[in-house]
């Protein structure tokens, strides 16, 4: 396959995925839904802790996760559905192997979810800025790639896999996310109420609120997730391609 029709095929699918009514109102959903935990939950600050602390800013993303990843899950449930099935008779024609287009289809997944998570942090930001003066960004970037890698990894490659089984498993990992959500141990998928927790149990520093930290067994889970989701993509790749074969 050459790069100009892998490019337009990808080209293809972002449009797809991206440009239709259903993305953008889920967008607009999660956009709603970010501005709201932003004005009535992390003003007041998570575990003692300011609004604009990391611990704030982590606890902040992680109640946004659930919706933003129900988002993903729905996008890739309509490449289950019957319409996706007559697309596929065009794309049959095409020298795209099955591997291509799961990884194709889970690129633009990941688009979406940059998408939703780019429109959370301007919110976060024009917050911090607007109500408090704050400009110090740079100490969130690392924390929330700990956070929104491995979700994104782990639900999208489950959801590949069980979508490739059938459709409407899919929707029932839809409801697991909301049955996963109010954990706060080292295995809080989404880390909202990790983050919630964690600052209670650590002395305060000189400004009056802990160091931010995370405990080893937190990011080895969180490379657990990482590694699991991108197990789950290549079973659902061997899926796929079982099914062409047959087909």
């Amino acid at each position: 396959m050459n790069k100009l029709c892998f490019l337009k095929i990808i080209y293809y699918e972002l449009r797809r995925t991206l440009f239709n009514r259903l993305f953008l109102g889920l967008l607009l959903m999660n956009g709603l839904c970010a501005w709201f935990i932003l004005s009535f939950d992390t003003i007041m600050g998570t575990a003692c802790t300011a609004p604009f602390s990391v611990w704030s800013y982590c606890a902040y993303l992680g109640r946004t996760l659930p919706v933003a990843t129900v988002t993903v899950l729905l996008l890739l449930s309509n490449y289950y559905s019957r319409k996706q099935k007559q697309v596929e008779v065009l794309t049959a024609a095409t020298p795209v192997s099955s591997a291509s287009q799961v990884l194709i289809q889970t690129l633009a997944a990941g688009a979406g979810f940059l998408i939703i998570y780019l429109v959370a942090g301007t919110l976060a930001l024009l917050f911090y800025i607007r109500l408090f003066r704050f400009y110090d960004f740079s100490a969130f970037i690392l924390p929330s790639m700990l956070l929104l890698l491995p979700c994104f990894i782990f639900f999208t490659g489950l959801g590949q896999l069980l979508g490739s089984l059938h459709r409407g498993l899919i929707y029932t990992l839809m409801l697991l996310v909301f049955a996963l959500y109010p954990l706060a141990n080292v295995f809080d998928i989404f880390g909202a109420g990790y983050f919630s927790v964690l600052p209670l149990t650590l002395p305060a520093g000189a400004d009056g609120e802990p160091a931010f930290t995370v405990s080893a067994a937190f990011a080895a889970t969180r490379l657990l997730y990482l590694v699991l989701g991108i197990a789950c993509i290549y079973l659902a790749i061997i899926l796929s391609a079982r099914k062409s074969r047959r087909a």
